[in-house]
């Protein structure tokens, strides 16, 4: 199955500071499937994107569900503005896609109380493991991936700077960690390789490696195969490294 995107797996490192009397302001929540998570271990919550259809996404997720604790707002994260001063302030997949992260952990650090809490997670594709049949075209698929991240000035090392950059931006008492998500099992291994191989067709990546250079459609289609054989192996793994860090304002 594919891994959720569930507080218990990707903010498994913030849960055991989190209160029922805490406001949480989640930066980059996009359609707030995290975010609907996250607010049933707070009194409130408030998501910010950038996208006015991700927000949009995001609320009429809220009432379809009933959470009746959570607003989401369209905002940028070197400017925030939330309703109130945030106990906690959490980004997940942020950091590594801004190209001045310090401006950005500089702006949380202002909307937070004096005490309250940042955590920060990104993907470390220095951390990827990868095994199966035909491994050169998956590991080639990546090696795109990461250039189109580098050239629009995203990076995809970002989670190993972390500590650093908390550090950097005034945080005391910080702690870094990381965690791997696997995909160990055939329906996770099936459901992992086929969106890759969707990936190998998704417009952004195809039409952004395809002007810049970087693969042909020769070679678009041979990833694609690549991943869907993959996806069908019960030799197949793969694992991905997340790092993640906590810092108090104080």
């Amino acid at each position: 199955m594919t891994v959720p995107r569930s507080a218990q797996v990707y903010a498994q490192f913030l849960l055991p500071h989190l209160t029922s009397a805490a406001h949480l302001v989640d930066i980059g929540c996009g359609s707030g499937e995290l975010s609907l998570d996250l607010a049933t271990y707070v009194g409130h919550l408030t998501g910010i994107d950038v996208d006015d259809a991700e927000v949009e996404a995001a609320r009429q997720s809220a009432r379809r569900l009933g959470v009746d604790n959570a607003n989401f707002v369209r905002g940028d994260a070197y400017d925030l503005d939330p309703p109130h001063q945030a106990d906690v302030v959490f980004a997940h997949s942020v950091l590594e896609a801004l190209d001045r992260p310090e401006a950005a952990l500089i702006e949380m650090k202002r909307i937070l109380r004096p005490g309250g809490l940042v955590a920060v997670a990104s993907v470390e594709y220095g951390g990827l493991i990868l095994t199966g049949r035909d491994e050169t075209p998956l590991r080639r698929f990546y090696e795109i991936r990461e250039r189109l991240w580098q050239i629009e000035g995203a990076d995809p090392y970002r989670g190993r700077q972390l500590r650093g950059l908390l550090l950097d931006a005034g945080f005391v008492d910080v702690t870094a960690t990381t965690m791997s998500i696997a995909y160990g099992t055939a329906s996770a291994v099936e459901e992992f390789g086929r969106a890759r191989a969707e990936d190998c067709t998704d417009d952004w990546y195809v039409s952004s490696a395809q002007r810049h250079g970087l693969t042909t459609a020769d070679e678009l289609a041979s990833m694609r195969q690549a991943w869907v054989a993959w996806s069908e192996s019960s030799t197949s793994y793969a694992a991905f490294a997340w790092c993640q860090a906590l810092g108090w304002n104080r």
